[in-house]
């Protein structure tokens, strides 16, 4: 029962379907009769090839469509109809070429169809011909007078083709049909602006402004176009009788920060700035882009304190803003508030991860705040967001390494030194942590070839040049390298106390005492009496020259600073140098 009721709705259905085919069909058929001169055909085959063609392109299936109209052309290729539906089949399959070739058919054959005419306009239109939409627009403006959609059609072409003067000319005849429109007010505004006719585009939107007096939005744009012709004083008449109309309009404190902002008053500017930036009114982004452009610009007029708080305001309303979110950080950075920066930061990159420039700049302000376990999950998170990218292994490395984590960091080293591409200074870097963990477990001889290819691909890195060095004289190994090593880093910074303590202790190495007291003793003075290991130095070079006061002396200061070796108590108490 169900079953046949179902099968007996189909029936209706298709019923219907043909029965409005054979209307539609029969109405169309009546601009085909001029055109077909009385040829006689087999009108009840066209018909029924006709409505399943038109079946067929209802239910989606063109080519099979396309197939019978042209079969229906076969038996009168005078048929609009035809013509018309083939321009629509190959409307939809995007080819408009073809749409237009059956279109201009079907209007040759019935030139005074409205619907054939329509479709002609609108494939021009498409074809970005708008010269001969212009043209078929205007045909149907003539035709059908009362219909204003044509009409705005017409417009838009017209100013496609940049003939202003004749769309102004239709504009006005809108006008006259619809009476003084917001729309139409602001569009022909827009032309004569165009047209540098200043007086005709004022008097324009001053005609709706006394229609309708507490238009914001026209009253705004006539206040912008004072300010583009140089009448600043007219500007702020209106916009202060947009404040009087509605001063808490975000949009209008947006106007008139605009106002003072051109007119170089800032701290006026800045107050309404501060309106806008918690204004629900006001586009978001229109918002961001105010607030970044001032915030970066390296002549703007406002100070890292306004900047943060205009900042803050717009995180009130739009708290998940990556950007702002992005730039309060940086600004946190600027004085020096990492912690708080990389809150911020981090923040930022919850809601766009894609960024991998922000994710270098939290990893690496971590790590410079030795913030090794929470470094650890940030570069885990990038790692996730940006697998291939290099940099995220190598802030996980290093943070596991000074977790003491050695074997996984350098696991991971390993892994991410495979990613880097055409950047020796990052392959470098990596060459150089890796051998840090080698020299750490002990492994000496795979440390420093890791340290020659670090320095191989960076030459000029010169902690890496001073510590490797310092390594070799600590391990007695090619002391002649150690040397070349750093003297090449003392050459660029000569006064540095940890490279000529460096020095001083390779000289010491090499037996060469008297040469490097004078290196260890420069290294105190350039440090001060601050670094314990620099005085421990200092006090068993004396010893190896036979001055135990003085070597006595220096060991005892380098315990006051509780930074020296695990030997300088057992020196102190046997009053010797013990290696």
């Amino acid at each position: 029962m169900e079953v046949l009721e179902k099968n007996n709705k189909v029936k209706l259905d298709m019923k219907f379907t043909f029965w409005f085919i054979y209307c539609f069909f029969f109405l169309f058929g009546a601009y085909d009769l001029k055109a077909q001169k009385n040829k006689i055909f087999d009108d009840r085959l066209f018909s029924k090839l006709l409505i399943q063609a038109t079946g067929e392109k209802i239910s989606g299936d063109l080519y099979s469509a396309d197939s019978l109209y042209k079969k229906c052309l076969e038996i009168n290729p005078n048929s609009g109809v035809v013509n018309y539906e083939l321009s629509g089949v190959y409307r939809n399959l995007n080819n408009l070429e073809k749409a237009l070739e059956y279109a201009n058919k079907s209007v040759d054959l019935s030139s005074e169809n409205e619907w054939y005419l329509a479709n002609l306009a609108l494939l021009y239109k498409d074809l970005g011909n708008h010269k001969k939409s212009a043209e078929y627009f205007l045909k149907l403006t003539e035709k059908t007078p009362d219909k204003i959609s044509y009409l705005f059609s017409l417009t838009e072409e017209l100013l496609e083709n940049n003939q202003y003067k004749k769309a102004i000319k239709i504009l006005n005849k809108i006008e006259i049909n619809i009476g003084i429109n917001e729309e139409l007010s602001i569009e022909k505004h827009k032309i004569y602006v165009y047209l540098k006719k200043n007086k005709s585009a004022i008097e324009e939107l001053k005609k709706f402004i006394e229609k309708q007096p507490d238009n914001l939005r026209s009253i705004g744009l006539l206040a912008e176009f004072y300010e583009n012709i140089n009448k600043p004083d007219e500007a702020l008449k209106l916009l202060s009788n947009m404040m009087q109309i509605d001063s808490s309009n975000g949009l209008v404190r947006l106007s008139l920060f605009q106002h003072y902002y051109k007119q170089q008053k800032f701290d006026q500017g800045y107050k309404e700035l501060l309106h806008v930036m918690t204004s629900k009114e006001v586009d978001e982004n229109l918002k961001k882009q105010i607030l970044l452009q001032i915030a970066y610009d390296s002549n703007s007029p406002y100070s890292v304190e306004e900047i943060y708080l205009l900042s803050k305001k717009f995180l009130l309303e739009h708290s998940q803003n990556s950007d702002v979110l992005l730039l309060v950080g940086n600004l946190h950075m600027m004085s020096r508030k990492v912690d708080s920066a990389c809150y911020y930061l981090r923040e930022s990159l919850k809601y766009n991860p894609s960024e991998i420039e922000v994710w270098i700049q939290l990893l690496s302000s971590c790590l410079s705040i030795n913030k090794f376990k929470i470094v650890v999950q940030d570069a885990k998170n990038a790692i996730e967001s940006h697998p291939n990218q290099p940099f995220p292994y190598l802030a996980l490395g290093i943070a596991l390494s000074n977790l003491g984590e050695l074997n996984e960091a350098i696991q991971i080293l390993i892994k991410g030194k495979d990613f880097v591409i055409d950047d020796k200074i990052l392959e470098s870097d990596f060459d150089y942590e890796i051998g840090n963990l080698f020299y750490k477990n002990k492994n000496i001889e795979s440390s420093f070839e890791y340290f020659e290819k670090s320095i191989d691909l960076n030459p000029n890195n010169y902690i890496l040049l001073n510590n490797y060095s310092y390594y070799l004289s600590v391990e007695k190994i090619n002391l002649n390298r150690a040397e070349e090593l750093i003297l090449k880093v003392i050459d660029k910074f000569p006064n540095v106390a940890s490279y000529i303590d460096t020095y001083g202790w390779i000289l010491f190495q090499q037996g060469k005492y008297n040469l490097a007291e004078k290196e260890l003793f420069k290294a105190v003075m350039y440090s001060n009496d601050q670094s314990g290991e620099i005085l421990e130095h200092y006090g068993d070079v004396l010893f190896q020259l036979e001055n135990k006061d003085g070597a006595l002396l220096f060991w005892k200061k380098a315990e006051k600073t509780g930074q020296h070796s695990n030997q300088l108590i057992q020196k102190i108490n046997a009053n010797k140098f013990i290696k």
